[in-house]
């Protein structure tokens, strides 16, 4: 797994999410009580940006149909939304947000 550098520590406030390319996915970033998370930022049931959802606490309400997501696990928590959304690995070094993603490249392959 690698780590890309996506945002500024203090550009990403409390209840305001932000959209990011890491590589060809976008993802959305969260702060939830503190703690920098990082989910998919495309909506498991009809597409929609969920960077341009409604956040309350942990909760994430799709902009489209009003699903609703928890940030923290990626979990579906009110219908339309059955199908979680990929939650990424997050680390806060030097001021900067990573967000962990996979390669492609199968490292044990010769």
């Amino acid at each position: 797994m690698e780590f890309a550098p996506v945002a500024k520590d203090d550009e990403l406030q409390e209840g305001h999410p932000l959209r990011r390319m890491v590589g060809a996915e976008a993802v959305a970033l969260f702060r939830v009580d503190g703690q920098v998370h990082c989910i998919s930022d495309t909506c498991t049931h009809a597409y929609a940006s969920l960077s341009e959802g409604k956040v309350e606490g942990r909760i994430l309400t799709c902009p489209l149909h009003g699903g609703q997501f928890d940030i923290t696990t990626g979990r579906p928590v009110h219908l339309p939304v059955v199908e979680a959304v990929a939650v990424h690995p997050v680390r806060v070094e030097n001021g900067q947000i990573l967000i962990g993603y996979e390669s492609g490249e199968d490292e044990d392959y010769d």
